[in-house]
């Protein structure tokens, strides 16, 4: 069986894992930038609290979304290479 053919769909998916991991650090960025741009903006008291504690978990939600989107698909990349290698290894054997 083809690794291409029986897991493709597995491939694409682990594709867009990473690149939903690069959208949402770019979007956290982004949404931090702004983020700080209209806090000063603020006249409010209670207001600019909520703010500042959104400016605080924004960059560090956005970079642990990051890291486990990203990391699920190496692990998905990763384990359909270990198939591919061990599938190879078994017909060498096989031949030989």
């Amino acid at each position: 069986m083809n690794a291409l053919q029986g897991y493709g769909l597995l491939r694409v998916i682990a594709r867009v894992f990473k690149f939903l991991a690069w959208v949402i650090l770019v979007l956290g960025i982004v949404g931090l930038i702004v983020a700080l741009v209209s806090l000063g903006g603020t006249g409010d008291p209670l207001l600019r609290v909520i703010w500042t504690v959104g400016v605080i978990l924004l960059p560090v939600m956005a970079i642990s979304w990051f890291v486990q989107f990203y990391a699920i698909g190496s692990v998905l990349s990763l384990l359909l290479d270990i198939e591919e290698n061990t599938r190879v290894l078994a017909v060498r054997t096989v031949e030989q």
